[in-house]
């Protein structure tokens, strides 16, 4: 069971996961770019992580999402489960229907315990990818009766979505390449609203975790900070430790997808969540990545002869496809 942090404990957790202010970035202040792309780099250099602070997104769209999901939660089985995921990551997952056996970090064989609903960016039945039967795109899964669901969570949605489109032109900067290298592969972003909910747990037995040791297998995420702690980071010296809580901020880390832009300059740190509050736990991460059709290889600033590309050329669609196959119970398994 993770224990209460000592003032000197918490003072290393912030030097490890720090604070950024992103505001003089986003008003477009001199030098605050390049100022800000420093600051991420070096973050990236150790554990990952960071937290984001004025980032103008408004407490209240936070605050509506997560009364969102904690009201959708609260629905009666039968209603959650009429809007349960099929093919695709849109809707409803059980508790205990996902056991992360992609994982690069630890051989996670137990169900995860939480339940979430997934959201994608919101297409209509007459969307050019929706009317010929594109596999990889689908419509949400609204629930009936709550009109007030679908506002409160795609009002979120929309305001995160340039807030992470702004935190990719910075890592390009962070990697010595021009602002708008990523803008090709970022012109249909992957972007998925997870909302999640964690029962209590007594510490981290048998191999059982709300959210099992992971990397984030898309590019960026964003966190709000939840009202309990649960979240943990592997630091590089095998330590978990819990991000800072600072009041309307975002914990970003990077993922899965950065790393091979980056050639692992950029590595995804491992991380999971523990709820040990003996209360419910809420959890909305907003997970941003490039388009399906983009063909991800290491970029120029990060290949050398001393470094060659340690990546073949990707298709998103293809590393999206194998995690569908694989970590969900309800689908055909590959064994890994």
């Amino acid at each position: 069971m993770s224990q209460p942090l000592s003032r000197p404990a918490v003072a290393r957790v912030i030097e490890r996961i720090p604070v950024l202010d992103v505001g003089p970035f986003l008003r477009g202040a001199p030098g605050a770019r390049a100022a800000l792309a420093a600051r991420f780099a070096q973050a990236c250099d150790d554990t990952g992580f960071m937290v984001i602070a004025n980032h103008g997104i408004d407490t209240a769209l936070t605050e509506g999402a997560f009364a969102a999901a904690s009201a959708f939660f609260d629905l009666p089985e039968p209603r959650k489960q009429a809007l349960r995921v099929g093919d695709l990551n849109i809707g409803y997952l059980p508790y205990g229907a996902q056991i992360v056996r992609t994982s690069k970090v630890n051989h996670n064989t137990q169900p995860n315990l939480s339940e979430s609903f997934y959201i994608v960016t919101d297409l209509t039945p007459d969307h050019p990818r929706i009317a010929a039967g594109d596999p990889l795109y689908g419509l949400n899964r609204w629930p009936a009766a709550m009109p007030g669901f679908k506002a409160a969570t795609m009002a979120y949605f929309t305001a995160m979505r340039p807030l992470a489109h702004a935190m990719v032109s910075v890592i390009a900067s962070a990697l010595d390449l021009p602002p708008d290298w990523f803008e090709a592969d970022f012109q249909e972003p992957t972007c998925t609203l997870r909302l999640i909910r964690y029962p209590p747990q007594d510490g981290a037995a048998d191999n059982q975790f709300g959210f099992a040791p992971h990397i984030d297998t898309s590019f960026l995420t964003l966190l709000a900070q939840s009202a309990l702690p649960g979240l943990e980071v592997r630091t590089r010296e095998g330590d978990w430790i819990r991000p800072p809580v600072i009041p309307n901020s975002f914990v970003l880390n990077t993922g899965e997808m950065l790393a091979r832009y980056s050639n692992d300059r950029f590595q995804p740190t491992p991380h999971r969540v523990i709820n040990d509050n003996g209360a419910l736990r809420h959890a909305i991460p907003f997970f941003h990545g490039p388009g399906l059709e983009a063909v991800i290889s290491p970029a120029p600033t990060c290949v050398s002869a001393a470094n060659p590309a340690r990546y073949p050329p990707l298709l998103y669609a293809d590393h999206r496809r194998r995690l569908n196959l694989t970590n969900f119970d309800h689908r055909k398994t590959t064994g890994a």
